[in-house]
């Protein structure tokens, strides 16, 4: 299971540099709708990767990958970055969070005896995301270093995109730096030379990685992407709105304190 392991790090998103808080949550601000700035915005990006059962027409659905819903969990690792999270994660705590919303949304752990249809990857930390208002993404350098797209269909629709409401604010939000879950599936092959096959992805993002504690919000972050696990989404990105968590703080017997002498 190396070459898994090694394709999973290889995919990481790259950290993003440093830049000024308070920049950002200026911008930030501007994007979220009014009533909405004290709720935490949580974005959906899923994607079918394997699309030969869709191709063949056979998934009850056309958004479906047709992937069997017998499961093993893999791994679950921290996407390093120059960047720390505000606190240490709690990846047994995403775990459970991780298996309950799988139950709910028809997956099963593989049964004694059997095996499993899937095997599944999550990781997880902060970074700069690939941006999926931004069709195609490659560049090419020209003679005097200054990048040049490929004009490409991909490109055509992209001018397309741009046109529609909204799409400029949206691109933006998606650039800023994310906190992200990241719930991978591959093909389970038993011989461990055998090179990795991915099914399908489903990335969970919310912003202000600076100041929001990871912790906080995964369950909430799960549970908007389970939903769409296996699926491929018509839009570049789903937006949910989910109030914070409520804190509480646990206040001990007051004391008074005499004033220091003198």
């Amino acid at each position: 299971m190396k070459t898994l392991r090694s394709r999973l790090v290889s995919s990481a998103p790259r950290p993003a540099p440093a830049r000024a808080w308070f920049l950002t949550a200026a911008v930030l601000a501007l994007l979220v709708p009014a009533g909405r700035a004290q709720d935490v915005d949580i974005g959906v990006r899923s994607t079918v990767v394997d699309k030969s059962l869709q191709w063949s027409h056979q998934t009850s659905a056309p958004d479906e990958g047709g992937h069997g819903k017998s499961f093993a969990l893999f791994a679950i690792d921290l996407v390093k970055s120059d960047q720390k999270l505000v606190k240490p994660v709690d990846q047994e705590a995403i775990l459970r969070q991780l298996l309950h919303q799988l139950e709910l949304n028809g997956f099963h752990p593989f049964a004694k005896g059997t095996k499993p249809d899937i095997l599944l990857t999550v990781s997880y930390g902060r970074g700069s995301m690939k941006n999926p208002y931004i069709r195609d993404q490659g560049e090419t350098p020209t003679m005097d270093g200054t990048p040049e797209s490929r004009i490409s269909g991909a490109f055509a629709q992209q001018i397309m995109d741009e046109k529609t409401p909204g799409y400029e604010a949206n691109l933006q939000k998606a650039s800023f730096e994310k906190l992200f879950i990241r719930v991978t599936a591959w093909a389970y092959n038993p011989d461990p030379k055998a090179k990795a096959k991915m099914l399908w992805k489903t990335v969970i993002v919310a912003d202000d990685p600076d100041h929001r504690d990871l912790n906080a919000i995964a369950a909430q972050m799960i549970e908007v992407g389970a939903p769409y696990f296996d699926k491929s989404l018509k839009k570049p990105e789903l937006d949910f709105y989910r109030p914070m968590p409520e804190g509480h703080v646990n206040v001990g017997t007051p004391e008074v304190v005499p004033p220091r002498a003198k």
